[in-house]
């Protein structure tokens, strides 16, 4: 049974080559902008020391959680825990004064 698979296995030199072209390049997608999420904020209180907030993802419309050390530090680019890109900004402040 070696001998046929033998016989039927292309040997080197027979002519079997993949075609390739030194001119073949590979482009990449062209990247797209985020989607803009408004996130609810809730400032620290009481022993909590980080700014809570939440925020829902346009493209899949999953509801995230987050904290942040400061106000500061909420806005920015994220990747949320559904996977998609998001670009959080603050829509509503709630408890402490901004």
């Amino acid at each position: 049974m070696s001998t046929d698979k033998a016989k039927r296995r292309p040997q080197p030199g027979s002519g079997a080559r993949i075609a390739t072209s030194a001119s073949t390049t590979i482009q990449s997608a062209p990247r797209t902008r985020p989607s803009l999420a408004p996130a609810s904020v809730f400032g620290p209180t009481g022993r909590r020391r980080f700014w809570w907030y939440t925020y829902r993802c346009r493209t899949c419309g999953a509801y995230q959680f987050a904290s942040a050390k400061t106000l500061d530090a909420v806005t920015g680019l994220r990747r949320a825990g559904c996977g998609h890109e998001v670009s959080v900004m603050i829509a509503r402040t709630y408890g402490a004064a901004a």
